[in-house]
């Protein structure tokens, strides 16, 4: 299952890239980036229907209020310095901005240094709470804390499309204290009044990311718990998204992706699937 997956990937990748490197010219510099003046900034608010279940065993959308989704999307720019959200994905819309600064510019190609959360904090207390019912495997489990990454960042553009790698250390704050690479490609299909995104992604985590997130030490352990270490493992992504205007302040976004994680996430008795499908339905409001 895994090597099928790896292929469907390596097979949009090439095909895209075949495409964007022939249709692709010389960029003016000002088209490089959306960050091409002193100081810059746009503010967005989203409001979205989200179905997005859980790797974790137990925890499932419980009330109409997790299906909800409001976040606030905030673009800056100063002399290089920037806050960003990722406007090419689902995810993106509701996950937190990026901060980071330009290292080198150029028409074809960037380097930043980069900060974000790479994974998302959970706790077990809030989970069962919210479940209001026992969780054997989440019972008395530590709370895990977000992966707060530092890196580097290279992105190459063309025409239509953006390619990234990411490789960030996590922040000293947080008990993983491992690294992460993130690899990202988007294509953009504009038609009509329509911009579609096709997205790939792979995300390779550390064995102390995923141990600190997916295993199980000597305290934690329990009969419906077993001592779990993990080693390192990935998760491959394909996402199709779409953004449509509205009016002049108001536009529709709608998005799919399925991600697939490694047999080293499964193994954990903390995890559920290797599978995960998220959709995601809603508006953009422009201030």
């Amino acid at each position: 299952m895994q090597a099928k997956y790896l292929s469907i990937l390596l097979v949009i990748l090439l095909s895209i890239s075949t495409f964007s490197t022939v249709a692709n010219e010389k960029i003016p510099a000002n088209e490089t980036t959306v960050f091409n003046e002193t100081f810059s900034w746009q503010a967005m608010a989203n409001i979205s229907a989200i179905y997005n279940p859980s790797l974790l065993k137990g925890q499932d959308q419980e009330d109409p209020f997790d299906y909800l989704g409001v976040s606030l999307l905030l673009d800056v720019y100063y002399k290089g310095f920037f806050i960003q959200s990722n406007h090419r994905r689902a995810s993106g819309l509701l996950q937190g901005a990026e901060l980071g600064y330009q290292l080198i510019v150029t028409p074809e190609w960037e380097f930043d240094l980069i900060s974000k959360t790479y994974i998302s904090s959970y706790s077990p207390k809030d989970i069962i709470e919210n479940a209001n019912r026992d969780i054997p495997t989440l019972n008395n489990l530590a709370e895990r804390s977000s992966a707060e990454g530092v890196g580097i960042r290279y992105s190459r553009y063309h025409r239509n499309a953006v390619f990234s790698v990411d490789f960030a250390t996590l922040a000293p704050l947080s008990d993983a204290n491992g690294w992460v690479v993130d690899v990202f490609y988007s294509y953009v299909l504009p038609y009509r009044n329509w911009d579609i995104y096709v997205n790939a992604g792979y995300t390779h985590y550390s064995e102390k990311v995923m141990n600190y997130y997916y295993g199980v030490n000597s305290k934690e352990a329990t009969r419906a718990r077993p001592f779990h270490e993990s080693d390192a493992g990935h998760r491959l992504q394909l996402e199709l998204f779409a953004q449509h205007p509205i009016s002049e302040k108001w536009s529709f976004s709608g998005g799919i992706s399925h991600s697939y994680y490694s047999k080293s996430t499964i193994e954990s008795p903390l995890v559920d699937t290797q599978h995960i499908t998220q959709v995601m339905l809603g508006v953009i409001y422009v201030f």
